[in-house]
């Protein structure tokens, strides 16, 4: 069993529990059977390309994130989604670009965070929570 056909399979287990679905309703709603779906969890068999595509429409993430490549949140602000059905690429739809809303140190942070390791993105995260809660806590008592 490679290592990431196991990873792919600890995502889609995450990604299918955090949604709420079960195997099957989650093997109807890409088209395959529930078996497919429990050998692709438990790392015995690896879908095809055209399944993963729909995975990740279906849970509204990147292929990397699928994979298991990306240890950060599923989505990309400059993702390219592409839509599929009957396993045919019909339509690829682009977001605007992001360097109209960013400032040129906003893109800097992200692209620092972006280079952090999954432990280094909480920590970050943590501390960004606790200078708004200390921000919050000062208005308040100057108020």
């Amino acid at each position: 069993m490679s290592k990431n056909l196991t990873k792919f399979g600890i995502r889609l287990r995450e990604l299918r529990e955090e949604k709420g679905v079960s195997m099957i309703e989650l093997a109807r709603a890409i088209g395959v059977s529930d078996a497919a779906v429990c050998k692709w969890e438990n790392g015995l068999a690896e879908p095809k390309l055209s399944y993963v595509l729909r995975l990740a429409e279906y849970f509204d993430c990147t292929v990397d994130y699928m994979s298991g490549n990306d240890g950060d949140y599923p989505t990309a602000p400059n993702a390219v989604k592409i839509a599929v059905t009957d396993g045919k690429t019909n339509k690829l739809v682009k977001p605007p670009p992001i360097t109209s809303v960013l400032t040129p140190d906003e893109h800097q942070i992200i692209g620092t965070y972006s280079a952090l390791t999954p432990d280094m993105k909480k920590l970050f995260k943590e501390t960004l929570r606790t200078w708004q809660s200390v921000k919050t806590s000062t208005k308040k008592s100057d108020s």
